[in-house]
C-alpha cells in the first residue's frame, strides 16, 4: 500500500509539473497562433514600410537590453544579444542566394552557433545581473558572431565550401533548409531546453525555449522573404513580455508565498469601489513555530496558509499583507456575506494538520528514508489557527486606511476572546467557532 501511495505521489507530481509547464508556455503559444497572421500583413505592406519594419528587431532588442539591465535580467539579457546578433548577421550578409558558397557557409555556421549558445545560456542559473557576470559570458556570444562577420566581409568563407562535413550538406528533411547537425543541435537545445523548464519551472525558461524552436523555423524556411524579420520580432516580444512579468512580480507576487502582496494590496482598494469588506487574517502564535521549530517551519507554515486561504476563500482575493499577516478582499460583499466564508477560511485551517519534519532528518535522501523505516510514520503535527477581523466599507471611512485600520481593531478583538475566531466590525460574528483536537 505504501508503494502505491508513493507511485501515485509521484503520478500527481508529474502532473503538477507538466500543467504548470504548459502554463509557462501559453503566451508563447498565443504569439506563435498570431505569427502566420504577421508574416501575411508583412506580405502585403509596400517597400518603403518593409524597410522601416526591418528596423523592428533591433528596436525590439535596444528596449528589451535596457529593461533587461533596469530589472537584474541576466539571461534574458544574453538570449537578446544572441538574437539580435543573429538577425544583424542575416540581414548585412545573407541577402542574396544561399546557392553562392560563402552564403551557404555561413547560413551554416550560424544555423549551428545560435543554437549551441542557446543551449550554454539556458543552463546558467539566475542570479542576477553585474558586471562581473556580463564580462564572463557575454563576450562568448559576441566572439561567435564576431567570427562568422570577419570571416564574411573577407571574403574568407567560400574557400571553406569543400571542407564542410557531409552532416552540415544533408538536408535534415526535405524540402527544408535546416542540415542534419543544425537538427540535431536545435534538437539538443529544445531537449535541454524542455527538462529545465520542467524542473527549473520559469517563465525565462520557457522563453528560451520558444527561441530556439522559432530559430529553428526560422533556419528550416529561410528561403521564405522576411521570415527572419517574423521569427525574430516574435521571439524578442516574447522576451519582453517575460521581462514585464517578472518585473510585476518582483513588485507585486510575494515570493514565499506565491500571493500578490501589499502593493498589489493597494491597487485593488484603489479600484474596489465603494462596496466591499475587508479581512485581516494574523497566524495565531506564530512566533511558537519559529522558536520552536526553527524558520524554515515558520515558512512552510505561512505557504500552508497561503495555498489554504486560496483554496477556502471562494469569493475573494488573497494577498499576504506583511510578516504572518494576510488580507483578503470581498468585492461587492457586505459583512454578512463576507462572514461566513471568512469562517470557512479559518476553518479549514483549522482542520489541516501541519506535519513538522524531524529536527535531526539527515541532509542525505536516502539515510532519511532508511531512518522513516526504522523509526516508522511520524507523527509530529501541529494545528495551525488563523484569527480573523472584518470591516465593510461604509461612508464613514474616508479611505481604504480606515478600512485596514478597523478591520486590524475586529482582529484585535478575536485575539482578546480567545483566537481562532472570526470577528466582524458590523456584524454579530458566531460565539463557538468549532475547534479541531492538535493531533
Amino acid at each position: 500500500m505504501l508503494g502505491c501511495w508513493h507511485r501515485f505521489r509521484g503520478f500527481g507530481l508529474l502532473q503538477y509539473n507538466l500543467l504548470k509547464t504548459l502554463k509557462l508556455l501559453l503566451p508563447a503559444l498565443a504569439l506563435a497562433l498570431l505569427s502566420p497572421l504577421f508574416y501575411g500583413w508583412l506580405q502585403e505592406f509596400d517597400y518603403a514600410l518593409l524597410k522601416l519594419l526591418g528596423h523592428l528587431p533591433t528596436l525590439l532588442a535596444v528596449i528589451s537590453l535596457l529593461l533587461c539591465i533596469s530589472f537584474n535580467q541576466g539571461r534574458l539579457l544574453l538570449a537578446t544579444v544572441n538574437l539580435l546578433l543573429l538577425y544583424l548577421v542575416i540581414q548585412h550578409q545573407l541577402q542574396s542566394s544561399l546557392n553562392i558558397p560563402s552564403n551557404f557557409v555561413l547560413f551554416s555556421l550560424l544555423s549551428l552557433l545560435f543554437p549551441a549558445l542557446q543551449i550554454l545560456i539556458s543552463f546558467l542559473p539566475e542570479r542576477g545581473l553585474s558586471m562581473r557576470w556580463l564580462a564572463r559570458r557575454l563576450p562568448i556570444i559576441v566572439a561567435g558572431y564576431l567570427f562568422c562577420w570577419l570571416a564574411a566581409v573577407n571574403n574568407l568563407l567560400s574557400d571553406w565550401i569543400s571542407s564542410l562535413p557531409v552532416g552540415l550538406i544533408q538536408l535534415a528533411f526535405e524540402n527544408w533548409l535546416i542540415s542534419q547537425w543544425a537538427a540535431f543541435v536545435f534538437l539538443l537545445a529544445g531537449l535541454a531546453g524542455s527538462l529545465i523548464l520542467y524542473f527549473r519551472g520559469t517563465l525565462a525558461d520557457a522563453a528560451l525555449l520558444t527561441a530556439s524552436l522559432g530559430c529553428a523555423i526560422m533556419i528550416s524556411l529561410f528561403n521564405l522573404p522576411y521570415i527572419s524579420l517574423t521569427a525574430v520580432s516574435v521571439c524578442l516580444l516574447l522576451i519582453l513580455f517575460t521581462i514585464l512579468f517578472n518585473s510585476y512580480s518582483m513588485a507585486f507576487i510575494d515570493e514565499l508565498t506565491q500571493l500578490p502582496g501589499r502593493r498589489a494590496l493597494e491597487n485593488t482598494l484603489s479600484s474596489a469601489g465603494r462596496r466591499y469588506t475587508l479581512a485581516m487574517v494574523d497566524v495565531d502564535h506564530f512566533k511558537k513555530f519559529n522558536d520552536t521549530y526553527g524558520h524554515d517551519v515558520g515558512d512552510q507554515v505561512l505557504r500552508m496558509v497561503a495555498s489554504q486561504m486560496k483554496k477556502a476563500a471562494k469569493g475573494a482575493s488573497v494577498y499576504r499583507y506583511g510578516g504572518e499577516e494576510f488580507t483578503l478582499v470581498f468585492r461587492g460583499m457586505d459583512e454578512a456575506t463576507a462572514l461566513p466564508i471568512a469562517d470557512k477560511v479559518r476553518q479549514a485551517i483549522a482542520d489541516y494538520p501541519m506535519r513538522i519534519r524531524d529536527k535531526d532528518r539527515p541532509d542525505d535522501e536516502k539515510q532519511g528514508r532508511k531512518k522513516r523505516k526504522k523509526r516508522g510514520p511520524t507523527k509530529d503535527t501541529e494545528q495551525v489557527c488563523i484569527s480573523i477581523g472584518l470591516c465593510q466599507k461604509t461612508d464613514q471611512h474616508k479611505d481604504s486606511q480606515m478600512v485596514i485600520k478597523q478591520a486590524d481593531e475586529a482582529l484585535y478583538m478575536a485575539k482578546q476572546q480567545g483566537r481562532n475566531r472570526c470577528i466582524a466590525s458590523h456584524t454579530k460574528s458566531p460565539r463557538k467557532p468549532k475547534v479541531t483536537a492538535t493531533a
